[in-house]
């Protein structure tokens, strides 16, 4: 997806990737503990929801996670019909398909020759959210995922 869409700047905005790939973005209130959805009506484009109250790398992974959703389905995407939503039990693990979408996002957004050519000239978690514009939590699990230190 990166190698199709992505201008090789960072951070990597999904938002846009989503768009290039005719899936709309759209930032609301979602409320609760609802961080975004992936609604897909049959015979329509899908559409992304963000939740407007969360940070801009909250948002950020949310899209790239969705994005992951979108990615992981197969066949004829103008005949499925579903929605997906990401709340607090995306990140326990607990679900593969929430699994894929996260790691999915991980590496959509900290691309591993990035994270790797980071961590190999110093910069620290701190360092690094600000560069991929990801939060220190999510920096410091995709260097746990690829064997650095954190």
């Amino acid at each position: 997806m990166l190698q199709s869409t992505w201008d090789n700047s960072f951070p990597v905005e999904p938002s846009q990737i989503a768009q290039k790939l005719g899936v709309e973005v759209v930032e609301t209130s979602l409320g609760g503990e609802i961080s975004g959805a992936l609604i897909k009506t049959k015979g329509r484009d899908p559409v992304i929801l963000l939740n407007e109250e969360d940070t801009a790398s909250r948002r950020r992974f949310t899209c790239a996670h969705e994005l992951g959703h979108l990615d992981r389905r197969t066949g004829d995407l103008s005949e499925f019909e579903y929605i997906d939503f990401r709340d607090g039990t995306s990140s326990t693990g607990e679900v593969e398909a929430e699994r894929f979408a996260n790691a999915f996002a991980a590496n959509l957004l900290m691309p591993e020759d990035a994270v790797r050519e980071q961590a190999a000239t110093g910069h620290n978690a701190y360092d690094m959210a600000q560069y991929f514009g990801a939060s220190v939590l999510a920096v410091r699990n995709r260097l746990s995922s690829l064997g650095l230190p954190r």
